[in-house]
């Protein structure tokens, strides 16, 4: 269980209102602890109609994507799970409440008395979160849309009757968090619509369909329990987006309109208040940038399909989302990595092998307007939503350096979009979103850089989020960033694993670019606790990215930069001052002060790791460049992009 400490710390990031909705759900929860089990009178306004015509997805057969979307719904078949890089793992028999990695099933007990951080009651509570998102089934479903073969409808079928058996409300790990509920209703929408012509959507959809007080109850837990105050970053928009698109597909209950209306509203605030103008999102966590999108862009599709609409102010926010895109993906297509990532996603409607962007640029541009080139070929996932590629529609190109100055995320780039491309994300933004910051990093004036498309200078990634805190606090720290420390702490001090209790605040001097360099000088106080203030100037010019670091504040320090290779990199150290990298004919060369210690640590305590994925962990190489040197200091690196040849 949490310490007393953290209590306290967590209620001081709490408004008053907050702190009053917590305690009146104090309240609540008694009420459902009080009734569980007891059969509750059907809440239905109306009965579905038993029209299940199908939709005609068959002539996707030959969609280019349709293949790997079919191999991996014949290993969802076989219940083989492959989120977090589990790809070898089986349970023959689905344990809806256990983690298969560590074999451990949380108890099925009311649901708000399990404590889901305890590794050794629940297991990975990620892991079985996961698997009950239910982003398996759409894909099994979606293969019976393209083939019409039964055996994929028949396996949704059994699965979702097991749940159902398996989660009485409000019973279980799968009936404490909201978010949860709303990812796995916009899954059950989308296989309501893929299963129309099979013989088992009436047994689950129709008129007597098994899931309907399920998914009354899904609804009525969001409505109640939706996150507020400071934790209402990412989830709140997820936890809308489930109520918003069931509530549009199945406008059955009493109840509906009124929820309709609240999730809307919702949406159209969140969506301003979590992104930027610039159009990223505000959590300075990338990824949720992705998932917060995927759910907007759900919504207008779920909007479109009902009749209903929704505000200007929020399908320019949405638009602004997807024209982020093209300007922060490199030459090879990789899109940035900072702050937390869980691979979070809204829905799943084409293998995970798809890219994560083609299909959301596809979307924006026909419920948003957004102007991006979309692809040749339309994604599998928007051709199943009935979405085609328009050729006519208006693009702009990418820019060369690109600020979005009020996130404080500037890609610096030379000889953009060709084969001699240098992009660099430095991120000089706040900390993170609300009070709490829950997916931010200690990563302040940090940088990644790829050459070519090539990754070399990296992000670490997070590993993970409840389990194994030792790891939570290195894949978030100073040190496993591409950045700065002294006498070895940290910018931003965490007081849990998504908490913070000391935030540094970053600001920038200057940006300039004129075609030829671009320079970005910004600074910190992350280390104001020991008077002590850090700047950083990036100056960018052809294959050249120099580095200034000055280290304001008193006394003799220990200075420290850290630079993260990719795990594909071999790294060297070719002298005393000098470090070299190779990727695929790529070369990095890093020279230093000629006084500074220079090691290279590859997958040792501290140092040396990247999570490409979530849960998964390999060695890579980190070098440090260290001195302790009487305050001020400053010093410059060189890092040239070179070829073999």
């Amino acid at each position: 269980m949490p310490s007393l400490s953290w209590y306290i710390r967590r209620a001081s990031a709490m408004s008053a209102p907050e702190l009053f909705h917590r305690a009146w759900f104090v309240q609540q929860k008694c009420r459902w602890k009080r009734r569980r089990g007891r059969n509750r009178p059907q809440r239905m306004l109306r009965t579905p109609d038993d029209d299940d015509a199908p939709d005609g997805h068959q002539t996707l057969r030959d969609h280019p994507g349709a293949h790997e979307l079919l191999r991996e719904a014949d290993r969802y078949l076989d219940h083989q799970w492959l989120f977090f890089g589990a790809d070898e793992l089986r349970e023959q028999n689905i344990d809806w409440h256990g983690d298969p990695v560590s074999g451990i099933s949380a108890p099925l007990e009311f649901g708000f008395d399990i404590n889901h951080r305890d590794e050794d009651a629940v297991g990975n509570i990620k892991v079985t979160w996961e698997k009950n998102r239910h982003h398996h089934l759409t894909v099994l479903a979606a293969a019976f849309a393209v083939t019409r073969n039964e055996t994929y409808a028949d396996e949704v079928w059994r699965q979702l009757t097991s749940w159902i058996s398996d989660n009485p409300f409000p019973m279980g790990v799968n009936w404490t968090h909201p978010l949860e509920q709303g990812i796995r209703l916009i899954a059950w929408v989308w296989c309501e619509r893929f299963l129309r012509g099979s013989k088992r959507h009436g047994e689950l959809f129709g008129a007597r369909g098994a899931l309907w007080e399920s998914i009354y109850d899904h609804q009525d837990f969001i409505a109640r329990t939706y996150s507020r105050g400071s934790s209402a970053n990412n989830h709140v928009i997820g936890e809308m987006a489930g109520l918003y698109a069931a509530c549009s597909a199945w406008p059955y209950f009493h109840e509906s309109e009124r929820w309709k209306k609240l999730t809307r509203k919702i949406l159209e605030e969140e969506a301003l208040k979590q992104t930027f103008p610039s159009g990223l999102n505000r959590e300075m966590a990338f990824s949720y940038h992705l998932f917060t999108l995927e759910f907007f862009l759900v919504c207008l599709d779920a909007a479109r399909r009902s009749g209903d609409t929704f505000s200007g102010a929020y399908r320019d926010r949405v638009r602004s989302m997807v024209e982020v895109l093209p300007h922060v993906t490199d030459y090879g297509g990789n899109l940035p990595r900072y702050g937390d990532s869980d691979e979070g996603m809204a829905i799943q409607l084409q293998s995970r092998l798809a890219p994560r962007d083609a299909w959301l640029l596809v979307l924006g541009t026909a419920l948003a307007g957004a102007q991006v080139r979309s692809p040749t070929v339309p994604p599998l996932a928007t051709a199943l939503m009935g979405y085609r590629c328009s050729a006519r529609t208006a693009h702009r190109e990418k820019a060369g350096t690109v600020a979005f100055e009020d996130a404080g995320i500037y890609i610096l780039t030379s000889r953009r979009s060709t084969r001699e491309e240098i992009f660099v994300v430095a991120d000089a933004g706040p900390h993170g979103f609300l009070s709490i910051a829950a997916h931010a990093h200690a990563d302040a004036l940090s940088f990644t850089l790829s050459a070519a498309g090539i990754q070399f200078l990296v992000d670490p990634g997070t590993y993970v989020y409840h389990t194994q805190p030792p790891w939570r606090n290195y894949f978030r720290s100073t040190p496993a960033h591409n950045t700065v420390t002294v006498d070895g702490k940290d910018q931003s001090e965490p007081a849990g694993a998504f908490l913070w209790k000391h935030k540094a605040n970053t600001a920038v001097t200057s940006w300039s670019d004129d075609g030829e360099t671009c320079i970005l000088t910004a600074h910190h106080d992350g280390f104001s606790n020991l008077a002590i203030v850090h700047h950083r100037t990036f100056k960018l010019r052809r294959g050249v990215l120099q580095l200034t670091d000055l280290v304001e504040g008193p006394g003799m320090r220990e200075i420290a930069s850290y630079f993260h290779f990719a795990p594909e990199c071999e790294v060297i150290r070719v002298n005393p001052g000098r470090v070299k990298a190779r990727r695929a004919g790529m070369t990095l060369d890093l020279t230093f002060p000629p006084d500074f210690d220079i090691d290279v640590a590859h997958g040792a305590p501290g140092a040396g790791w990247y999570s490409p994925l979530f849960g998964v962990r390999k060695a890579s190489s980190t070098v440090r460049a260290r001195a302790s040197r009487n305050l001020p200091e400053e010093w410059t690196t060189m890092i040239r992009v070179g070829h073999e040849s």
